[in-house]
């Protein structure tokens, strides 16, 4: 972990985190794409420069340590096309952000809910919330009732290798992970009684 700049603006840190965080996230999408970094219009020079991957996510840490930008030498008769624009690759972001927001839906009020460790899982399986696409393998906890997801990524992974859903049933129940809902439970008043298989 970087020492924190003691006389560093938190709003000016708080920028360079996320700017490193979106910066992880451009290059999972796009790296692999072939992609050897991101254009950056420079704001006092009008010039594009050129960042390959490792050396911006160098110069934003540099900054975190010492709150000054760091020098760097420019990508070597870089091709425009081998590089994605950070104004474009943050908008693309966002609007793959406002996406999943809009699959999202609330946990209805009025639903027999299935019981099962293994079901739908476009949705919590504790309060029938719906989830984005990626929201089960991506996130810990979930929006909606804050119950923790890991349990249900581990039920899936003991179903890749072959596990029954009675066995991992006990299995979770000796571990103590809270079950899913059961079949007529209301997500709003949980019964710890009620059955939790089909």
């Amino acid at each position: 972990m970087h020492a924190m700049v003691p006389d560093m603006d938190p709003e000016e840190r708080e920028s360079i985190l996320e700017e490193l965080e979106d910066l992880g996230s451009l290059r999972q999408m796009f790296e692999e794409r072939g992609f050897k970094g991101v254009m950056i219009t420079c704001a006092e020079c009008g010039e594009d420069h050129y960042y390959g991957w490792d050396m911006l996510k160098e110069s934003l840490e540099y900054m975190l340590e010492t709150g000054e930008p760091r020098m760097h030498e420019p990508a070597f008769e870089p091709h425009p096309d081998e590089y994605i624009s950070w104004d474009y690759g943050r908008g693309y972001l966002d609007a793959l952000g406002e996406a999943e927001a809009e699959e999202m839906e609330a946990p209805p009020s009025d639903v027999s809910p299935t019981a099962v460790w293994l079901g739908d899982r476009t949705r919590c399986a504790y309060c029938r919330g719906r989830l984005p696409a990626r929201g089960l393998q991506e996130w810990m906890y979930c929006p909606f009732c804050g119950a923790n997801l890991a349990p249900l990524r581990l039920a899936d992974a003991l179903v890749a290798r072959g596990w029954k859903e009675d066995d991992i049933a006990r299995l979770m129940d000796e571990c103590g992970f809270e079950p899913p809902l059961a079949v007529g439970e209301d997500p709003a008043t949980p019964d710890p009684a009620s059955p939790t298989t089909e």
